[in-house]
């Protein structure tokens, strides 16, 4: 057994219950076996409400059939009634543990769910410790949930300091409501079944089939308010739709439609629409290396590429991958109008159990997602992890009271950073038949919000009052454990040199201005330790480029050897190496020189290989061999005479001779920069 109904339901925005016509007298008269055989159907149909009837029926007429109580548990847990779920499971493990051992696996996972954390990781271990079972895979499940039983009090430790508030009835009906995106700060979009009928839709009856659309509601007087269907050619009367996202430019929308195919899978597929002047396009399929038929594409979410200007779409799939639905993510390319085949977001992000409602943060290069394979506490619970593409951080839980022992899903961050959005089924929302069975949407809002900017101008290094405009500067977020650096965003200098940018508090920052012509330069700036909200200022300085070579200070060697000394190590770090880490596009011509004493022959050979050690030394540091090239050229170039005008020896003009130059002899092809700089 699994719980991919569930999935289904959060994924793919399906109705939450269907039911099959209520005959009494049929259900008075159909034996225990009749009734449990259409229980089972009913699951098989992923139809958990129509198997709960029916398997209610038939645990009533024999108490003493374990597999129809294990049934009914599990109808119930994909009900999401965890209660009752947790009840039924234990039931049935105690009635008969031969028959159905894997009973005791689901009820510390519904205990987890409840929030009884200590005897889920109690009933996690014994089950492992006894199950002679063939299924593998929950054993070794059980093995991990009994660590993130032990994590939860680290969890319950994360400390944020929001204020969540449910939205009211006019948005949240009785029936799912999902994915929330807010298009600025007074303007909320979701997707919602938009119902308050409390029966359920009879199985077959198209009449009374319904399916999901987009609406907006408005806030006013700080209260967000129902304001109709989301105008545009996005909703139809023929298959659900849900999940947009914007581009940065807010001129593509992305977004999900849903059908059942012939087999009675719910398959999804991701559409685009553009903006033309105040009109949308109509939506277009994306092509099948996205949009597979044979597998569910959905829950888009977009990262913009600073540095090229293609945007990154993230979406879930059940295709091939890591675990049941994975996120996955594919490049459109702008100006090609083409998208790369879809790669899987990795073994950081994607587990073998299933990852939906992916949402990036452009701001800080953050992915946040649902997981219910990462652990955390019960269901589904909100993860974050700075990267990009395959390259992450370790996610990490959100903590309370984001994440609750329901299923936490569909985070946003709204465009004024201190609120957002999220989906739960946790207890307090409006309930169609218990208090855990249906998605409603939460508001949340930072009480400790911190709003910091950073301004400054850009200018000649030599000269403080010589402003550059039109300067291109860089912001980077780093990591906090490899020192990776990430694109986070890339902005002008406009008249006078000056630039003004956000940053986020909490991060490592690394800032890089260039412009053509001149020298890249860099800075780095901490807002982990900044506790109100303030404005940073930090000046950036360009040079322009030198044309003849340009004197290393401070590389010295031992007499006739040519390894490098450690102090030469450091003062390569701080010159050569941080001027090449900041302009990737240089070919760097290392120069070494010696003086005359010796052979002329001697003297080229030592300076080629004292040029060799600069040059070996750049690339363990991670310098492209392709930008480096050794030269040595002896005593043939000096600086100073080596001798005296009266032949005596010149002490001073030797030492001026003997040095390491730099000189810039190319660049490299931009475009395979920016490429290295996406997987």
């Amino acid at each position: 057994m699994n719980v991919f109904k569930t999935t289904l339901i959060l994924a793919f925005g399906l109705p939450l219950f269907y039911f099959a016509q209520q005959d009494s007298s049929f259900m008075n008269s159909a034996g225990t076996k009749a009734l449990k055989k259409l229980g089972q159907n009913a699951l098989k149909q992923h139809d958990p409400a129509s198997a709960a009837y029916y398997l209610e029926g038939a645990v009533k007429k024999n108490k003493r059939d374990a597999e129809a109580k294990f049934l009914l548990a599990y109808a119930y847990m994909e009900l999401r009634d965890y209660e009752k779920s947790q009840r039924m499971y234990l039931n049935a493990y105690q009635l008969d543990s031969k028959k159905v051992p894997e009973a005791l696996y689901y009820h510390a996972q519904m205990q987890k769910s409840n929030g009884l954390y200590d005897s889920a990781g109690y009933n996690f271990k014994t089950f492992k410790k006894v199950y002679k079972g063939k299924n593998k895979a929950l054993k070794k499940q059980a093995g991990k949930e009994i660590v993130y039983c032990d994590s939860v009090k680290k969890i319950v430790a994360i400390k944020n300091k929001i204020i969540v508030q449910h939205l009211d009835t006019s948005i949240n009906k009785i029936n799912v409501e999902a994915s929330p995106l807010a298009l600025d700060e007074n303007t909320l979009l979701y997707s919602s079944f938009r119902t308050n009928k409390r029966e359920y839709i009879e199985e077959g009856n198209e009449t009374e089939a319904k399916v999901r659309k987009l609406y907006q509601a408005k806030r006013k007087s700080n209260q967000w308010k129902f304001g109709g269907e989301f105008s545009g050619p996005f909703n139809t009367d023929e298959m659900h739709t849900a999940n947009v996202c914007l581009s940065v430019d807010k001129k593509r929308v992305y977004f999900s439609r849903c059908k059942e195919n012939f087999k009675g899978e719910m398959i999804c597929a991701i559409y685009v629409s553009e903006k033309n002047g105040e009109l949308w396009s109509e939506p277009v399929k994306l092509p099948k290396e996205i949009n597979n038929p044979k597998f569910t594409s959905t829950m888009p979410t977009l990262a913009s590429d600073p540095a090229k200007g293609n945007e990154i779409l993230f979406f879930v799939s059940n295709r091939k991958g890591k675990g049941k639905l994975d996120i996955w993510y594919t490049v459109y390319n702008v100006k090609k109008g083409t998208y790369k085949t879809p790669r899987n977001a990795g073994v950081k992000i994607n587990t073998t159990q299933n990852e939906i409602s992916p949402y990036f943060d452009n701001d800080t290069r953050t992915l946040y997602f649902s997981s219910d394979g990462l652990g955390g506490l019960g269901g589904y619970d909100i993860f974050k992890a700075k990267g990009n593409g395959t390259k992450w951080e370790l996610p990490e839980n959100l903590g309370t009271p984001y994440n609750s022992g329901a299923d936490d899903i569909y985070f946003t961050i709204s465009p004024n950073r201190k609120e957002g959005f999220f989906v739960s089924n946790r207890k307090g929302g409006y309930a169609l038949k218990n208090s855990t069975c249906c998605d409603d949407i939460y508001t949340y809002k930072k009480t400790d919000y911190i709003k910091i900017s950073l301004e400054g101008r850009v200018h000649e290094m030599t000269d403080p009052f010589e402003f550059i405009s039109g300067a291109v500067i860089e912001i980077y977020i780093k990591d906090k454990v490899s020192g990776e650096k990430y694109l986070v965003k890339t902005i002008e200098s406009g008249k006078d040199g000056k630039y003004k940018t956000d940053l986020e508090a909490g991060n490592d920052y690394y800032i890089l201005a260039k412009k053509e012509n001149y020298l890249g330069s860099s800075s780095d700036l901490s807002t982990k330790n900044i506790a109100n909200s303030r404005v940073l200022h930090e000046d950036l300085k360009l040079i322009k480029k030198p044309k003849a070579a340009v004197r290393i200070p401070n590389i010295n060697y031992q007499t006739d050897k040519w390894e490098l000394l450690a102090e030469s190590k450091v003062v390569l770090d701080t010159t050569v190496y941080k001027l090449m880490a900041e302009n990737p596009e240089l070919i760097v011509e290392i120069q070494s020189h010696t003086d005359s004493k010796g052979s002329e022959s001697y003297n080229m050979k030592l300076s080629q290989k004292r040029s060799e050690s600069v040059v070996k030394y750049l690339i363990s540091k991670g310098i492209d061999p392709k930008r480096l090239k050794a030269k040595g050229y002896g005593e043939s170039l000096p600086v100073a005479p080596n001798d005296n005008p009266d032949g005596s020896d010149n002490p001073a003009g030797r030492a001026k001779n003997r040095r390491t130059d730099f000189k810039i002899i190319g660049v490299i092809d931009a475009e395979l920069i920016e490429e290295s700089k996406i997987d």
